[in-house]
């Protein structure tokens, strides 16, 4: 029997392989804030670049200062007295060898371009900057932060974050991306919000030159938001300010402003006060409730409480575990300074170099794919990969009595912009993935240490019974996903909240059911 399940284990491991391959190309820069960290030192090799370009730049232009002060100098001597000047022939010598030679040179000089070797490193950087998908990740990621934990977007632009002010704040070219791409995603009404802060930021603010945006490209943009609002009233009052503004002979603009000026005359609302906006927004649900930090306080059940495990296994004797029985509906508990600092630290250092994008297994293609719906990078560590995951196995196995033999490998996971995890299962169900549970059985178990505290956001919810626990670090939460009677159980659906700020780290383990044949035997429907 145990070789079976060794034998399936490495199946299932090189089926995990498999699945990174297929993600590595993949680079998802807003799903780890680990892996930002290397955007954060491309945009310093960056910086440096277009600082030396301006060294270039400024030598050239003191070259052609200095050349100006020169020639200056001998054509005002020149214009005083044109005739006595070319008389003398070394003059008219001097003047023809400058006007054949010398303007040739500052012809070559004026047209050889500048800092060609900045220009060839920042193409080199390219190749690792983000994407276009990239940025609607952002987007999406700082879409799904406002709605679900309920902020404005004047809140977020000015840098208040859940009622928090932080040393930052958008400006228009930030606002103004929101904006675009949540109007091209269709999110009208957000897309609104974030148009309006871009043209608040322009009134009393200027951009650049190379990146500037005008007040009258945000304001079309902003128009056409209104009028697929049917806001058309509204949408004729910006058009009509772009054209006193910088845009007044922009013929689409015109166009524009009559197409409206027909809409209103024509349309169901050409007669009386033009619609509210009216938000898209989803009632608030259990699950927002959860990261909001909305449910309940902890229940009064006697049988809650705290304790110092030392009987699930004889090292534990020696060295009991603080844990808290948080909930018997699924069964689970919550462990206390269970993982330490130094392991904590060489966890995220063996982590962080091979972190790929997190997949989710699709029952209906039997593979695993990345998804929108999970946003964070992961990285996967055999039981037996070092002295360090050999322990964490042992002592996940003194943590939850059970054997870990058939089990999942530990996964290490970072959360990066808005990093979440929307409400699922883990266990698989054997009706619809029974080549995942014909083996080892379904995920009986699951353990997720939280290896780091999280500044705002970022805890994980349970919906079904309105429990919410927020990361400290060092802590592990334990749940059963399975029944008694080995049936799935539905009060396990579960969800990561967004991270609001920080960078959530956790790690993970799934124990799967067959190897607790003795250990926790299936009891029958209805058994006490």
């Amino acid at each position: 029997m145990k070789w079976r399940i060794l034998l399936f284990t490495l199946i299932a491991h090189w089926g995990w392989v498999q699945v990174q391959c297929q993600v590595e190309g993949e680079q998802s820069h807003s799903t780890s804030v680990a892996g930002m960290v290397k955007l954060l030192k491309v945009e310093a090799q960056l910086i440096d670049a277009l600082k030396d370009y301006a060294g270039e730049l400024e030598k050239k232009l003191q070259a052609v200062r200095s050349g100006i002060v020169s020639m200056r100098q001998e054509s005002k001597k020149a214009q005083d007295t044109m005739e006595e000047y070319l008389s003398n022939p070394l003059n008219s010598f001097s003047l023809i060898r400058r006007m054949h030679r010398d303007w040739t040179l500052w012809q070559m000089f004026l047209e050889d371009p500048v800092g060609p070797a900045q220009l060839d490193r920042i193409q080199e950087l390219r190749e690792q900057m983000p994407s276009s998908t990239d940025l609607e990740e952002a987007v999406t990621a700082l879409d799904r932060i406002q709605s679900t934990y309920g902020l404005e977007v004047a809140d977020i632009s000015r840098g208040i974050l859940d009622g928090r002010q932080y040393n930052v704040s958008l400006n228009a070219l930030d606002t103004y991306a929101m904006g675009q791409i949540l109007f091209d995603q269709a999110k009208y009404v957000a897309a609104a919000g974030w148009l309006y802060q871009a043209l608040a930021w322009l009134e009393s603010n200027r951009l650049p030159v190379p990146v500037e945006v005008s007040k009258g490209e945000v304001q079309a943009v902003y128009a056409e938001t209104l009028l697929k609002l049917d806001r058309h009233a509204d949408a004729l009052k910006v058009v009509n300010i772009a054209l006193g503004g910088d845009k007044r002979h922009d013929i689409k603009l015109l166009l524009k402003k009559s197409e409206i000026e027909t809409l209103i005359r024509t349309g169901p609302n050409s007669i009386g006060i033009a619609p509210t906006l009216k938000s898209t927004a989803q009632p608030l649900g259990e699950y927002e409730r959860g990261c909001r930090g909305l449910f309940p306080s902890p229940s009064k059940d006697g049988r809650l409480h705290c304790v110092y495990n030392s009987t699930n296994s004889a090292f534990l004797r020696l060295a009991p575990l603080k844990m808290e029985l948080v909930g018997l509906d699924p069964y689970m508990v919550l462990y206390h300074d269970v993982i330490s600092a130094p392991e904590i630290s060489q966890l995220q250092d063996m982590a962080t170099p091979g972190l790929k994008r997190a997949t989710v297994y699709k029952a209906s293609g039997r593979r695993s794919e990345v998804v929108k719906t999970r946003t964070s990078k992961v990285a996967w560590f055999p039981d037996t990969f070092n002295e360090l995951t050999e322990r964490l196995n042992r002592r996940i196995a003194d943590m939850t009595n059970f054997d870990l033999l058939g089990s999942e490998m530990l996964q290490a996971m970072n959360y990066g912009l808005g990093g979440h995890y929307d409400k699922h299962y883990d266990f698989f169900n054997a009706s619809t993935a029974s080549n995942l549970t014909q083996m080892n059985g379904d995920r009986i178990a699951t353990v997720l240490f939280y290896l780091t505290d999280v500044e705002q956001g970022g805890a994980t919810v349970f919906p079904n019974i309105r429990k919410a626990v927020f990361p400290q670090r060092g802590s592990a939460i334990i749940w059963y996903n399975l029944k008694d009677d080995g049936d799935p159980n539905p009060q396990t659906l579960h969800a990561a909240c967004p991270v609001l700020v920080g960078s959530k780290w956790v790690c993970n383990k799934w124990i799967r059911e067959r190897a607790q044949l003795f250990k926790r035997p299936c009891l029958k429907r209805g058994s006490d």
